[in-house]
């Protein structure tokens, strides 16, 4: 991949953390405006050359609105972000000017040098880095930040990407401006930011967020900034500006950012998890022992071995991860090591998601319900037999866009079956496209985004659990039990036991007499199932 140019970001700063220490502040000027605004036409110039003027010391994003003028080409450009802004300092006016979150809030033409000089010696408890490159047709921003004493929170890190200047041969607007600066294109991740919370001296962190541009005049002109504000009175902690020198935080730091190809819904106990794995240190990253953990254990533990420089990152196939399935069951990978010895910034070195255990769906009517998008003829889905490898039904290509389809599945054995959907395309669902999955009443799982397939287990049972009159069980005890119970049946059975939450626990097979410990799955109420024979056994 090309890159076109590599800008980086730093505040000058020591490889020794002094705690309790603070750091200068560069304020952030956030701009609104509009093309048909009379008197943003008269201001804006005082204040580009004051923001220019302090440019050592000031950052500036200027976010465009859609009045008094609806055609605002940067705001039709944007018009999440712009109105996220917007509705987050209840801006009703143009032009309008917020300083730090609200050291100054209006009209921009009441700013002036003497309280930019006011504000310059306040310091700042935290210290930020930030760089971004430009690889193809993507920006990729990578910012981090350290706390050199306790801040209060909540607080939140934003990153804007920005063209620093757009020039129009003609107006596009009616106040006769062709000149923009500090133009917003994007808030990264969202404009809602990522939430930091309160943190304590040393506390540290590193993000890295992509953008596939769009709507980008001239990519020589962009640019990236930070900020960290504080989400309850909007005070903004630090800001953040380019530059072109770098000084990592730490020698051996590496971070994982996400966590992937978990399925929502699990019954076989087994998964493989990806991560990312990504370099925030000085040295070149080339092997790391990474811990999985699912419900507190460490179920497995994988060494990677690789090559990666500064901020590079690279994904990591975890391979078969066999868990005991809980009704929720956490999971979890960490960074347990580094290039052999310690990661120097913890606090990043673990993503975790929750994964649900399947219920039993004990003889329900199992519907799979998908919405089909303007392609119908992409859509397609299989269920598998996950005990046995066999699909046991497929439907689609449809041919009726925007269309429901109610596929009722025709299951006959009991067991953990895997349901996937594809779309050939590689854009999932789009639209009002969707799918989900009901047992009976309840939505199991639904969803829409995913690229070109997303997959999902769920269990079922043939069997009715209220029918207790068979006699494939002569007898159970002694119930209730402290764990150990003997089950003693006519002839060869197969024999499955369910907990509370309709998981199976165990499966066997019973020829006349069989002990069973069911301590070790806890206490509570167990259906034991002997053919078509179900009794209740309670684990004390």
């Amino acid at each position: 991949m090309k890159k076109i140019t590599i800008v980086i970001a730093s505040l000058l700063m020591l490889f020794a953390l002094r705690l309790n220490a603070q750091t200068e502040r560069i304020l952030l000027f956030e701009c609104f405006t509009n093309t048909s605004c009379g008197p943003c036409a008269a201001y804006n110039p005082g204040l580009d050359a004051l923001i220019n003027n302090n440019s050592d010391h000031v950052v500036a994003i200027k976010y465009h609105m859609n009045w008094p003028g609806a055609n605002d080409p940067m705001y039709l450009h944007n018009q999440v972000d712009n109105n996220a802004r917007k509705g987050y300092y209840n801006v009703t006016s143009v032009p309008h000017t917020v300083v730090d979150g609200g050291r100054f809030a209006g009209n921009p033409g009441n700013l002036n040098q003497s309280m930019v000089n006011n504000w310059l010696p306040i310091t700042s408890p935290y210290e930020m880095r930030l760089s971004y490159e430009i690889i193809d047709n993507t920006v990729v921003v990578h910012v981090m930040g350290r706390a050199l004493e306790d801040v209060t929170g909540p607080l939140n890190l934003h990153v804007g990407v920005i063209e620093k200047e757009i020039h129009y041969t003609s107006a596009p607007g009616s106040n006769g401006e062709r000149d923009f600066y500090s133009v917003m294109k994007k808030l990264l991740p969202t404009a809602g930011g990522v939430a930091l919370g309160s943190v304590s001296a040393g506390d540290y962190f590193a993000y890295t967020f992509s953008w596939e541009m769009a709507n980008v005049y001239d990519v020589n002109m962009i640019d990236a900034i930070a900020w960290i504000q504080n989400t309850s009175n909007k005070d903004v902690v630090q800001a953040c500006k380019s530059s072109e020198t770098i000084e990592p935080y730490f020698t051996n730091e590496a971070s994982l950012t996400s966590i992937g190809n978990l399925k929502t819904m699990n019954c076989s106990g087994v998964a493989e998890p990806v991560v990312t794995l990504v370099n925030n240190g000085s040295q070149t990253l080339t092997s790391a022992v990474l811990e999985v953990v699912v419900n507190g254990k460490i179920e497995k533990t994988f060494d990677w071995t690789g090559n990666l420089g500064l901020f590079e990152s690279t994904e990591v196939e975890l391979g078969e991860v066999g868990f005991a399935v809980e009704e929720n069951n956490d999971f979890a990978v960490r960074i347990a090591s580094v290039n052999g010895g310690d990661d120097e910034g913890p606090l990043n070195n673990e993503v975790s998601t929750n994964v649900k255990g399947s219920p039993a769906n004990s003889q329900v009517q199992m519907k799979l319900t998908i919405r089909t998008d303007e392609n119908p003829e992409e859509t397609t889905w299989k269920v598998t037999n996950l005990a046995t490898g066999n699909v046991v039904q497929e439907g689609g290509p449809y041919d009726q866009a925007n269309h429901v389809y109610n596929e009722v599945l025709e299951l006959t054995a009991d067991g953990c079956y895997d349901l996937t959907i594809y779309d050939a395309g590689g854009n999932g669902l789009t639209g009002t496209g969707i799918y989900g999955l009901k047992a009976g009443s309840e939505t199991l799982f639904s969803g829409k985004s995913f690229g070109y397939s997303v997959s999902n287990e769920f269990s079922y049972e043939v069997y009715t659990g209220a029918e207790e009159h068979n006699t494939a069980v002569s007898s159970l005890y002694p119930n209730p039990t402290d764990g150990m119970v003997t089950l003693t049946t006519a002839g060869q059975q197969e024999i499955a036991v369910y907990n509370m939450a309709g998981q199976c626990v165990y499966r066997g097979a019973c020829e006349g007499e069989l002990q069973l410990d069911l301590k070790p799955f806890g206490s509570g109420v167990y259906a034991i199932k002997a053919g078509d024979q179900v009794c209740r056994v309670v684990v004390r």
